[in-house]
């Protein structure tokens, strides 16, 4: 609860700093209409995106800046953030200029390519306080299979399949590490190993609940 409160209280501070900004997307964001790649998916089965909907969200960028309650969603297999215009579906063209964007009371964030990073693109921010959990959602494009014979089953068509997020521990810009199992981020956290192997044993935490791997993030917020 208490980190809750945290996460919440993140997001109004930030709104205060954005308070006197511009309510309104600059031209240079203005560069991918959309209009032609609509139908490039109309045959295939799934879905790219985070929500099939646009849905109001509140956009942070160039470290002043906000734009409340306009049309958003993530594509999430283009890794492209659109939102809904007069003129269209457009797409933002300096996603880099985003320092962040609040969907649905989802936190997302944006990493450039590097060398160093071994993240890219959109992620959503599970924890406000660095250490942070951080989950990069994927979307597969997988062709249609052939039927075996004596198959039974209709093969599956072409499809987009939402594959499970991918989990990184996000200490500073220079260092972030993908977490693939809880004993590996308690190792990552560096501190009170013990403590925290204890919680997640009593809790069960695992990979596949992301809600226990925000919880034991906190706790270890509650520790330090």
């Amino acid at each position: 609860m208490k980190h809750h409160f945290l996460l919440v209280n993140t997001i109004f501070l930030v709104s205060i700093q954005y308070l006197f900004a511009q309510p309104e997307i600059p031209p240079t964001f203005n560069q991918q209409m959309l209009m032609s790649t609509q139908g490039k998916l109309d045959n295939v089965a799934g879905s790219p995106y985070q929500y099939e909907e646009f849905k109001k969200g509140d956009l942070y960028y160039d470290g002043k800046h906000k734009v409340e309650q306009i049309p958003l969603r993530l594509n999430i297999y283009n890794d492209q953030l659109e939102y809904k215009a007069k003129e269209g579906i457009m797409a933002f063209g300096n996603p880099h200029r985003i320092d962040s964007v609040v969907i649905e009371g989802e936190v997302l964030i944006f990493f450039r390519t590097s060398r160093e990073n071994k993240i890219s693109g959109f992620v959503k921010l599970l924890n406000p306080e660095k250490p942070s959990l951080l989950s990069k959602m994927k979307v597969e494009f997988f062709k249609r299979e052939d039927k075996k014979p004596f198959d039974l089953d209709e093969p599956k068509p072409d499809r987009l399949e939402r594959l499970d997020d991918i989990y990184y521990l996000w200490k500073s810009d220079r260092d972030i590490q993908r977490v693939n199992s809880v004993k590996k981020l308690i190792k990552l956290l560096g501190k009170h190993n013990s403590e925290l192997t204890a919680y997640a044993k009593e809790m069960r935490v695992s990979l596949d609940d992301p809600e226990g791997l925000v919880k034991l993030i906190n706790y270890y917020h509650e520790l330090d």
